[in-house]
């Protein structure tokens, strides 16, 4: 019987042997290495040790969260500019609304729902964006409810109301922004881990979803020279649950995967 810690990334599970791993932390602010590879994203104290800590979104080249959140903001400004703009299309032409008056049903409702930071001054901040984006999307249902007997006057309660709310909205949306990288660090988790020298590092991971004990017969062996990326060796397929899990055999820091 062999146990692994399963973890995932971009909706992917990888899997890594229990016994490499010394603990799960919380994700770290980190110090930045400028002459570091790009899959190092920075180094932190740990036990009385300096660890450096890998992007595994970087190892197998795709883009770290940071970046990620950093396209999604705009992406959600935009979407709520749509929003908007379509509350006074309906107004001003008669037509049916064609957006969601449910606050927790849009792309940005749904992730301040999923999202609980442990940053003070991320959760304040967040406190406030989801204050006021909770009265933009209601505040459409007055307006509508105005155009049924006057137009002038739905139009009117948006320029005195709606326009005040949206511009709190997309401040506050702005200053998370504006802290993208804390932002990431309250989404991710570290795992530390031990390579085949014994020493330890550090690697960003997007979630942990469980430890699972499976006999060794169950896991489809791949071929030695199988790998991803550059940095980490593959042991094995695993199906579980109707999903796979990639097992990861090895990870390297610093030099490629021989």
């Amino acid at each position: 019987m062999r146990s692994f810690i399963v973890f995932s990334i971009l909706g992917q599970l990888y899997g890594i042997d229990i016994e490499s791993v010394k603990r799960i932390l919380p994700a770290q602010p980190l110090t930045h290495m400028p002459d570091e590879d790009a899959h190092i994203e920075g180094m932190f104290e740990y036990e009385d040790k300096v660890l450096k800590v890998l992007s595994f979104r970087q190892m197998i080249g795709q883009v770290s969260y940071t970046k990620e959140l950093e396209g999604m903001f705009p992406d959600l400004m935009c979407q709520h500019k749509e929003w908007i703009d379509a509350l006074k299309t309906s107004v001003q032409d008669g037509v049916p609304f064609s957006k969601t008056t449910d606050p927790h049903a849009c792309h940005l409702g749904k992730w301040i729902d999923s999202f609980h930071p442990d940053n003070q001054e991320v959760t304040e901040i967040m406190k406030a964006l989801n204050f006021h984006h909770q009265r933009l999307h209601l505040s459409a249902v007055d307006v509508l409810a105005k155009r049924e007997t006057s137009k002038e006057e739905a139009c009117a309660w948006i320029e005195k109301n709606v326009e005040e709310i949206y511009a709190s909205t997309l401040s506050y949306l702005q200053k998370i922004a504006d802290k993208s990288a804390e932002v990431a660090v309250d989404l991710q988790r570290c795992l530390i881990i031990n390579d085949k020298h014994n020493e330890a590092f550090g690697v960003n991971i997007d979630d942990v979803d469980g430890i699972i004990h499976v006999e060794d017969e169950k896991l489809f062996k791949t071929e030695p020279s199988q790998h991803i990326g550059n940095f980490m060796e593959i042991e094995a397929i695993l199906e579980h649950d109707g999903k796979l899990v990639t097992i990861i055999k090895e990870i390297c820091v610093n030099e490629h995967v021989a």
